[in-house]
């Protein structure tokens, strides 16, 4: 379906969230302050979570239960925390070489096919989450030496610590700067992030005290929903007026009878006061209806004429 940019709304979408940062920083808990939490335990995970922030979990050993529990609790959740990618990984590689004679090499190991074969599932099983739910993705990091500095880069084997990052709306490496927790939303030379709607820079996560709710990501999703839907609202007087232009020209380009009404009809078009994209798009309305009336520019005469 064609969607055109003053009818597009998307305050009500699900959110997809990448979290990064190194074992013991608080990854699994911050991801557990979303809304309606499924956390899907690839890495145990949960056992290092104080009882009182712990939520409805999915602690797998193979690939099959990820698949079996994901079915069973549609319509539960709003939210899935994949914890973490890696370890996912490391499932679905298990399941490829049991499932999939190609994924292992004759010599043993896994086998560049059986690559394929993770990227292909990973990218059909996001696609599936997306559609569903919002989805974060918590990722452990290396630190990896280049003279001076340190990139932190996402553990992960094949591609998926690449791909994972075009269907996502924002992405945070959650790290410690003179003692109090940040989130970075903005690329650095030491990670990599992902800002959208609104939500850039050090975001502060503060620490959860005994008796705290734990909501941050609650609170952050409702802020990057607020966003959206301020920025809709923000366009909805350009939205009224490119309906009315729309429609007034149309009037215009349904009069075009023959060759003598086209100068006209363009003048008539050029002096509405356009919004948003009702120029270009009247200019490629009154073409097709010129080529139903078999009307061309002659370029040397630059004149209109019935072909």
């Amino acid at each position: 379906m064609i969607v055109k940019p003053a009818q597009m709304d998307f305050s009500d979408k699900n959110i997809i969230m990448i979290i990064s940062g190194l074992p013991g920083v608080g990854k699994t808990t911050l991801a557990l302050s979303a809304p309606d939490v499924l956390l899907i335990d690839a890495d145990e995970g949960i056992s290092r979570v104080k009882p009182e922030h712990r939520k409805d979990s999915s602690i797998v050993k193979k690939y099959e239960d990820v698949l079996a529990d994901l079915k069973a609790c549609e319509g539960q959740y709003k939210t899935i925390v994949i914890d973490t990618c890696g370890a996912l990984i490391e499932l679905m590689k298990d399941w490829a070489m049991r499932t999939e004679p190609t994924a292992s090499k004759k010599t043993g190991g896994f086998s560049q096919q059986g690559y394929g074969i993770i990227k292909s599932e990973f990218l059909r099983l996001s696609a599936e989450l997306k559609r569903k739910f919002n989805v974060i993705y918590l990722f452990h990091v290396a630190k990896n030496k280049d003279g001076d500095e340190t990139f932190y880069d996402l553990i992960c084997e094949g591609s998926t610590k690449d791909i994972v990052w075009q269907p996502a709306d924002l992405g945070a490496y959650l790290h410690i700067v003179n003692g109090e927790r940040y989130l970075g939303f903005t690329p650095t030379a030491n990670y990599n992030a992902k800002a959208a709607y609104g939500i850039k820079g050090l975001v502060k996560v503060p620490e959860l005290e005994d008796g705290d709710k734990n909501d941050f990501l609650t609170k952050l999703f409702d802020r990057v929903k607020a966003n959206i839907k301020a920025e809709t609202d923000a366009l909805k007087p350009q939205q009224e007026a490119y309906e009315k232009i729309m429609e007034a020209g149309r009037r215009i380009i349904n009069a075009v009878g023959s060759v003598d009404n086209v100068p006209e009809a363009i003048a008539a078009i050029n002096n509405l006061d356009h919004a948003l994209t009702s120029k270009t798009e009247l200019k490629d309305l009154l073409k097709k209806r010129l080529a139903e009336l078999n009307i061309i520019y002659n370029k040397d005469t630059k004149t209109y004429e019935q072909r």
